[in-house]
C-alpha cells in the first residue's frame, strides 16, 4: 500500500477528500504520526499495484494508542474504534486495531480513515492489509508474547510486595508499585485490558487515570532508586532534587483533576515526565561511578527500557520510522527490567541478612577469644533448657593464679593465655558444646545430653590438655585450671545451676587447684563432693 494524508479543518461532519495539493505522502508500513489537527486527519490508503486484492481482508493498525479511528468504505457504514473500547464492526485484535474489510473499494479507490487525536497523544502507527489467517497467526504470536511479558512483571511485583511487607523493607514496596504501574500503562496502551481481558470499565476510564498512573510510576521509580542504591550514602546532595521532582509530579497530577487547572496540567505533565529520564539516568550513573553496585544494577535493568522509551518519543517526530518493533520492545524491556531489579532486590536482601548476621555474631562474641560472651551463652543455654534438652551439664572453669600470670608476663601475655585456653577447649569439646567467657579468666561450657560422670571425664581431659599445651605458649609457666561440674536437676533454673557449678570451683581452689569438683549432692562413682 501507499499512503496520503491531510489535516482536516473543523467542523467535520463527515471528512471529505481535500484538494490534491493538501495531501502529503507517507509509507503505511513505517511508523507515522499525524499530529493533532483541530479536525483530525484524513488518511488515504491506496493499492500499490493499482488494484486491490480480493477480499475478505482485515486492516491491521499497530500502536494506535488512544486515538479515535474511523474507517470509511463506499457503500458501508463507518466503523469507529479505539483501543480502549470495543468499537463497532471491528475485528477483535490484540495489541492493535483491526477492521474487518470484507470487500475493498472498486477501481482502486482508496480506503479512507479519519484519525482523531484531540483527546490523546498522537501515536505513530503502521497500516497493513492481511488475510484473516495471517492476522490470526500474527495475533496469536503477539498475544503469547504480551502475556508472558505482563505476567512476568505482575508476578515479580507481587512477590516483591509480599517480601516487602514481611521484611518491612520499603524498597520492595516501591519496586512493586513501579512495576505494577508500568504494567498497567502497557496493558492500557496495547489494548490488552480490552482484548483479551475485556476489562471494559477499566479501559474506558484510561483518560481519567492514565496520566496519574504514569506519574506514580515515575515517582515510584525515583523513590525506589533512592532506597535501592542507596543514594543517602553515595549521592546525598542529589536527593533533594529527586524529592523536589517527585513533589512536582504529584502536584501536576492533582492539578489534572481540578477543572480550572486541567489545561495547564496537561501542557506541563509530559515535559516534566520527559525530564524524569535524564534525571534518573544522571543520578544512577553518578552513584554507580562513586561505588554503588545497586545503582549499577538499576542501570542494567532500566537502560533498555529508557532506550525504547526515548526511541518511541523520537518516532513521534518522524525519526527511525522503520523501527516498527519499538512498541513490542517496550513490553520486553519492562519484563527484562522487572527480572533484573527483582534479582537485585534478592541480592540486596541477602546482603542485608548477612550484615545483620555478622552484626549479631559480633554482638554475641567475646572480641578477644571469639567465643560466646556471657549474655549470648546464657541465652543459648536457656533456650536449650526451655526446649527440655535432657542431661544438660555445665562446666565452670577458672584459670589458676591468672593474676600472677598477668603480673609476670603482662596483659598481652595474659591475653595469649586466654586464647590458648580456648584452643584447648575446642580441641577437647564436641561441635555442639557451647563455650562462653563468663568474665576475666572464668569460662563456662554447656554440655547437652551429658550426665555428670561424662561431664567430669570431659573436664579432666580439658585439665590434662591444658597442662600439655603449656610449653607451647612461649612462656615457662605451667597453666592449670580448676573446674566445677553441675548437672541440671528437674525444675532447676540456669542461675541455680551456675551457682552450684561456681561453688564447686571454690572447693577446687581450696583443695589446691588443678582439679575437678562436682556440685553439691551429685555423685561421680564413689566420690561425693560435699560443699559446706
Amino acid at each position: 500500500m501507499t499512503g496520503q494524508w491531510a489535516p482536516v479543518e473543523p467542523p467535520v461532519a463527515a471528512p471529505t477528500h481535500p484538494a490534491g495539493p493538501q495531501l502529503r505522502s507517507f509509507d503505511p508500513g513505517a511508523l507515522h504520526s499525524f499530529g493533532r489537527p483541530p479536525g483530525g486527519a484524513l488518511v488515504l490508503l491506496h493499492p500499490r499495484a493499482g488494484a486491490w486484492p480480493e477480499g475478505p481482508l482485515v486492516l491491521s493498525i499497530t500502536s494506535p494508542g488512544f486515538q479515535h479511528i474511523t474507517l470509511q468504505r463506499p457503500g458501508a457504514p463507518p466503523q469507529d474504534a479505539r483501543m480502549i473500547d470495543a468499537g463497532e464492526g471491528r475485528w477483535p485484535g490484540h495489541g492493535r486495531l483491526v477492521f474487518d474489510v470484507p470487500e475493498l473499494p472498486a477501481g482502486g479507490e482508496p480506503l479512507r480513515l479519519h484519525v482523531d487525536a484531540r483527546d490523546a497523544i498522537p501515536s505513530a502507527m503502521t497500516f497493513e492489509l492481511r488475510s484473516v489467517s495471517d492476522h490470526l497467526r500474527a495475533d496469536a504470536r503477539w498475544l503469547a508474547f504480551a502475556t508472558a511479558c505482563l505476567t512476568t512483571m505482575v508476578a515479580t511485583a507481587l512477590i516483591a510486595l509480599f517480601f516487602g511487607l514481611c521484611l518491612r523493607d520499603g524498597a520492595f514496596v516501591l519496586y512493586s508499585v513501579y512495576v505494577l504501574t508500568y504494567a498497567a500503562i502497557q496493558g492500557a496502551q496495547t489494548g490488552y485490558f480490552m482484548h483479551p481481558l475485556e476489562w471494559e470499565r477499566v479501559a474506558a476510564t484510561v483518560p481519567a487515570w492514565g496520566r496519574a498512573v504514569t506519574a506514580v510510576s515515575v515517582v515510584a521509580a525515583v523513590l525506589f532508586l533512592d532506597r535501592f542504591a542507596p543514594l543517602e550514602r553515595w549521592l546525598s546532595s542529589m536527593r533533594r532534587w529527586l524529592w523536589l521532582y517527585c513533589g512536582l509530579m504529584l502536584v501536576l497530577v492533582a492539578m489534572g483533576y481540578i477543572p480550572t487547572l486541567q489545561t495547564t496540567a496537561r501542557q506541563l505533565i509530559n515535559p516534566v515526565l520527559i525530564l524524569g529520564g535524564p534525571l534518573l539516568l544522571g543520578t544512577a550513573v553518578v552513584a554507580a561511578w562513586r561505588g554503588s553496585r545497586y545503582a549499577a544494577i538499576f542501570l542494567l535493568g532500566w537502560l533498555p527500557l529508557l532506550g525504547v522509551t526515548v526511541l518511541g518519543s523520537l518516532q513521534l517526530y518522524g525519526i527511525a520510522r522503520g523501527w516498527t518493533w519499538s512498541g513490542d520492545a517496550a513490553l520486553a524491556a519492562g519484563a527484562f527490567e522487572a527480572i533484573v531489579l527483582s534479582l537485585g532486590l534478592a541480592e540486596r536482601a541477602a546482603s542485608v541478612r548477612r550484615q545483620r548476621d555478622q552484626a549479631q555474631a559480633l554482638a554475641d562474641q567475646d572480641p578477644l577469644t571469639e567465643v560466646l560472651n556471657r549474655r549470648a551463652w546464657q541465652q543459648k543455654v536457656q533456650a536449650l533448657i526451655a526446649a527440655g534438652g535432657p542431661g544438660l551439664s555445665v562446666l565452670f572453669l577458672d584459670i589458676d593464679r591468672f593474676k600472677q600470670i598477668n603480673d609476670r608476663v603482662g596483659h598481652d601475655g595474659g591475653d595469649r593465655v586466654l586464647r590458648l585456653f580456648v584452643e584447648v577447649l575446642r580441641s577437647v569439646l564436641r561441635e555442639r558444646d557451647m563455650i562462653g567467657r563468663y568474665g576475666g579468666e572464668e569460662f563456662v561450657v554447656g554440655l547437652p545430653a551429658t550426665p555428670t560422670g561424662e561431664a567430669c571425664a570431659v573436664a579432666d581431659r580439658i585439665r590434662a590438655a591444658l597442662r600439655d599445651a603449656s610449653p607451647y605458649a612461649g612462656m615457662d609457666i605451667a597453666f592449670t585450671v580448676s573446674v566445677g561440674v553441675a548437672t541440671l536437676r528437674s525444675g532447676e533454673s540456669l542461675d541455680v545451676l551456675l551457682r552450684r557449678a561456681d561453688a564447686a570451683v571454690y572447693v577446687a581452689k581450696d583443695r589446691g587447684r588443678d582439679c575437678v569438683v562436682v556440685g553439691e549432692g551429685e555423685a561421680v562413682g564413689d566420690a561425693v563432693a560435699l560443699l559446706q
